[in-house]
């Protein structure tokens, strides 16, 4: 196998385990009440995987591909209205319902807790979500300008 698909293949392996470890506390404390597991785990997915093309891109497979990167300049756009729903649903829940609207059956001070957990996940990997979806469109083009430009002065 190919050491960048096996990298590739590793960083799959490792948002899957986080997305799970992230989440894992929810369900076991609310379960299937929470609405937005699905979007939880697209902005962690979001985060790492963007994060992962800034930093270490030319560990990837992507980084021989030009209209990949041409994709990843125009993508963010899609992205961007998707993070911003997100938030907006996310905070209109908690401003018309309440997190703690979702957890009747757990005691008072366990309730505070995972609504401080809930709350800060999801604003934190929202963030990172945002700030690489921004970033992601430089860093391709900076790497399209060194590959195209390479050997000049």
């Amino acid at each position: 196998m190919k050491p960048k698909i096996a990298f590739e293949l590793l960083w799959i392996a490792l948002t899957i385990v986080l997305v799970c470890l992230v989440l894992l506390p929810i369900y076991m404390t609310i379960g299937d009440t929470y609405a937005f597991y699905k979007d939880n785990s697209l902005l962690i997915i979001i985060s790492v995987t963007f994060i992962r093309y800034i930093f270490l891109l030319k560990h990837h497979w992507i980084v021989q591909s030009k209209w990949f990167k041409i994709i990843l300049i125009f993508f963010p756009i899609i992205v961007l209205f998707f993070l911003l729903d997100v938030l907006y649903n996310f905070q209109l829940f908690v401003d018309q319902e309440g997190i703690t609207s979702i957890m009747n059956e757990i005691n008072y001070e366990s309730q505070n807790q995972m609504t401080l957990y809930i709350k800060t996940e999801m604003i934190f990997f929202w963030v990172a979500a945002f700030i690489s979806n921004a970033l992601l469109p430089i860093r391709m083009i900076i790497s399209l300008w060194r590959k195209l430009n390479k050997g000049t002065h």
